[in-house]
């Protein structure tokens, strides 16, 4: 290939990298449990809990903070507190019965830090800088680079330090009072040189990690601010009778919610409720019945399509124009789910789509608010064909139409299936225009009826679920107007779908810069349960792998940039020198693959799991529990358990899956084209349904081959952490390595189960045990801990009865323990065995085994 195109096409993937790396804008850090929770659960960090901090002449140690002043009351407690070799404390405390102020404590010496910067009240962050120039024997502390105090302390030039913030349990020194507060961005610098830094900009986990040298921290409690942005939050559930309708108010960041006796306010800042009775007394509410609020007017309207009705609500009397939509007059009822979207710049409501009688419409209906006129749109059907269950939203003069569910011809009968376009309907000409039509993430996909458009950057976001489970869950896509590239982010909720009873809406708070979810689900005794979630903004993919780093270019894109100046000068030098390319091996493709320099949540190997601590087992025969820690493994056939062992096994060959063609050929090979086909959609319907018992455990086709997507956190598996722990050779130690023994005691990998397609993953797992042991065996000292090895080897030769390391280990722990008959029976055992297998004997002696 030419240089200068090599050189090109290098700077635009450069200029790509730096460009894509400016959407990282998550909120991260560490928010600390202050005195709203009880002791036992409060947070606490200590950096470098193995070790003291060394600072000599001149260390830093600076932090962003946020404190929560919101409830003063509990507000008082240490943020951080350092303590030297000699029992020396050096405390920055936050005092909740001193108006702003903050205390630097030294010793028993008080001193109050005045608090003039407004940020820190404000709910923003604020950099704190403690500096201590140890040769001068002076403390300097400033917040936001204005120095509030300069402090005398007898120092030595070289110092030792424990560093904790929040809550902790060192010695003489330990305390639980901590303020409720956030921490980000902690560095260590020593003599202006950065030495350590821990962004905490991670979700999940009990230690987070230095950026620079790896040295670990450990965390107690925490609540880490970056999950916000990967999992739905709960924030109230309740039911009421009869049918419920949502409508929001994006200005004030409220949610009405209408039912037949009252209006109820949700406001997301103080996650509140309030009540408005309506004046005119209860109404009669139908899933016919859509509600919107019109900010040119401040009110709600609830209208009714089928008999071209609306009526206004009055928010501060409550009462109703008039009753028109709710005196239960039949109606034709042709317009269930269908979408709506209100143009405030015109007073207009454009409704679109819908179902009813068995029959699919693209009928486009628009009520003007001033003019009270109700007309029909014509419209182009050849583009927006039958359909109800899509997404909607306006952005200027286009209504975008996500998905939905219908058929070409509009009847039932006419082979219904599942949309994958985004649409854009013209207000101003009355035309539809095909945008693009995306992968399906479901394949029998329907959306929520509110999408949000981000008028910023054009992205859109959109709740969608699966038509043909009734108890499934909601997933956020993300997507944009200009491209079809959509991807899932943010984890699931949990969505109990039936057309003509539940209901879905997404819709954002500005001001909080959240998601809102509603769902809604009327029962068989005719109640309304209903849910409010939200999640962070911008939204992450669930799967990011934690921590996540620091952006190398946004630090440092100045160096970069030099480099790939002075690049096409490097290209040019090697250009004119003959390399001669080294020979590569072929080496057979590992059945399970997982690079070990790929991230993982990282685990905690400390305490060995116990068996009922797992959802999904595999060792020592297959188990499944639910969400309930029940055994519902006899809820999978032998059909069903095969398939979902083969798509899991598949899912971690080469991160890939299999395609459904594969599928066919392992299990369905007797079978004619289309009953195989039959049979794999049926069967992977009730997998489906079983895997609904768990939480964030679901098949998926998002990539074009089947996978098991599973929260590992929430439903851990012996597998998955053997695989963890087995591609960790460079970090791996004896804790991990005993973790790794408890997992294989319990019995071979599915050892009640012979597919003939699971024997070599069975080898592989066998193999990778074998090798982790013996790997970590040879660098360990059998002096240490004789019993270890002893049961280190055993281990072994459960998987290899005549494995020759593994013997070798067992005799020499066993001689140096004084053991010498046993000894020398395990060897006489193993030359046994070793010979009939072999016809030969082995080729090193008792004694210089030994030796």
């Amino acid at each position: 290939m030419n240089f200068k195109y090599i050189y090109f096409f290098i700077c635009v993937l450069f200029f790509l990298t730096i460009r894509q790396n400016k959407t990282y804008a998550q909120e991260y850090g560490l928010n600390f449990k202050g005195q709203n929770y009880l002791l036992d659960e409060r947070t606490s960090l200590e950096l470098s809990p193995e070790q003291f901090i060394n600072a000599q002449d001149e260390f830093e140690l600076n932090f962003k903070l946020k404190l929560d002043f919101e409830n003063k009351e509990n507000t008082f407690g240490y943020i951080f507190r350092i303590i030297n070799k000699e029992g020396r404390n050096i405390d920055l405390i936050n005092s909740s019965f001193k108006k702003d102020q903050l205390s630097l404590v030294i010793g028993n010496t008080e001193t109050g830090l005045p608090i003039k910067d407004k940020s820190l009240y404000n709910n923003k962050w604020t950099t704190v800088r403690l500096k201590f120039l140890l040769r001068e024997k002076k403390i300097l502390f400033s917040l936001n680079n204005n120095t509030l105090n300069k402090k005398t302390v007898a120092f030595k030039n070289i110092e030792s330090y424990k560093i904790f913030f929040g809550a902790n349990s060192y010695q003489e020194f330990s305390s639980s009072d901590l303020p409720e507060m956030s921490i980000k961005d902690i560095k260590i610098l020593n003599n202006k040189s950065l030495s350590l830094h821990y962004p905490l900009r991670q979700c999940g986990g009990n230690e987070t990690v230095d950026l620079l040298k790896k040295v670990k921290a450990k965390v107690s409690n925490p609540k880490w601010i970056l999950c916000n942005h990967q999992k739905w939050n709960l924030k109230f559930s309740s039911n009421v009778n009869g049918f419920q309708l949502p409508a929001y108010n994006k200005k004030r960041g409220e949610l009405y919610l209408l039912n037949n006796k009252e209006l109820l306010t949700y406001t997301l800042k103080d996650n509140s409720f309030k009540k408005l009775p309506y004046q005119n007394g209860p109404i009669s509410l139908s899933i016919d019945h859509r509600a919107i609020y019109n900010p040119n007017t401040n009110t709600i309207y609830c209208y009714l399509i089928d008999n071209k009705s609306y009526a206004q609500l009055d928010l501060i009397t409550g009462k109703w124009s008039n009753l028109t939509p709710f005196n239960n007059e039949k109606v034709a009822r042709m317009y269930q789910n269908h979408n709506s979207v209100f143009n405030v710049k015109n007073n207009v409501l454009y409704t679109l789509g819908g179902y009813g009688y068995f029959k699919y419409n693209n009928i486009v209906n628009k009520v003007n608010f001033t003019t009270t006129n109700w007309n029909l749109v014509s419209n182009n059907d050849t583009i927006f064909k039958p359909r109800y269950l899509a997404g909607s939203d306006i952005l200027s003069d286009s209504i975008y139409i996500f998905g939905g569910y219908g058929s070409a011809s509009g009847s039932q009968l006419g082979n219904p299936k599942s949309y994958f376009n985004l649409i854009a309907f013209d207000t101003k000409t009355n035309t539809f225009k095909e945008k693009f039509i995306v992968k399906k993430h479901l394949n029998d996909m329907i959306v929520a009826k509110n999408m949000w458009i981000n008028e910023s950057n054009r992205d859109f976001y959109a709740l969608i679920s699966d038509k043909i489970i009734h108890e499934g869950y909601l997933k956020l896509l993300k997507g944009n107007l200009d491209n079809s590239n959509t991807t899932i982010v943010g984890d699931s909720i949990p969505y109990k779908f039936l057309d003509i009873k539940s209901n879905a809406s997404l819709y954002y708070e500005q001001n909080q810069k959240k998601l809102i979810a509603y769902t809604s689900y009327l029962n068989k005794e005719n109640k309304t349960t209903f849910t409010i979630h939200t999640i962070n903004f911008p939204t992450i993919k669930i799967d990011a792998p934690t921590p996540i780093k620091t952006t190398f270019f946004s630090k440092y894109w100045h160096i970069v940039l030099a480099c790939f100046i002075f690049l096409p000068f490097v290209f040019y030098f090697f250009k004119k020198t003959k390399i001669k390319k080294a020979a590569t091996q072929k080496t057979e493709e590992n059945l399970v693959v997982i690079s070990e320099e790929e991230e993982y949540t990282p685990l905690t190997f400390s305490k060995p799991m116990e068996t009922n601590n797992y959802r999904i087992i595999f060792f020592g025969g297959f188990q499944i529990y639910n969400k309930n820690n029940e055994d519902i493994t006899n809820k999978f056939s032998p059909l069903i358990k095969e398939l979902f062992l083969l798509i899991w096994m598949y899912t971690f060959k080469n991160n890939k899956g299999i395609s459904s063609e594969k599928l066919v050929d392992i299990i369905w090979y007797d079978k004619s084209p289309r009953k195989a086909q039959n049979n794999r959609s049926v069967n992977l319907t009730k997998l489906r349904k079983i895997l609904r018992d768990l939480e964030n455990c679901s098949v998926t086709k998002e990539t074009g081959y089947w996978k098991i997507d599973n929260d590992h956190i929430i439903n851990k598996t012996d597998h998955f952490e053997l695989l963890q722990i087995t591609n960790t050779k460079k970090s791996i130690n004896k804790e991990k390595i005993d973790h790794l023994i408890k997992i294989t005691e319990k019995g071979a990998f599915l050892f009640n189960l012979n597919y003939e397609w699971l024997e070599p993953f069975k080898e592989d797992i066998s193999d990778r045990i074998i090798d982790t042991l013996v790997t970590f065996a040879e660098k360990f000292d059998i002096k240490s801990d004789t019993d270890f090895i002893l049961h280190l080897s055993d281990c072994i030769l459960n998987f290899d009865s005549i494995n020759e390391e593994a013997v070798i280990f067992k005799c020499k722990a066993h001689h140096i323990k004084g053991n010498h008959s046993l000894a020398k029976s395990t060897f006489n055992k193993f030359q046994k065995e070793y010979q009939l297998l072999y016809a030969q004997d082995f080729k090193y002696s008792f004694q210089e085994i030994i030796r």
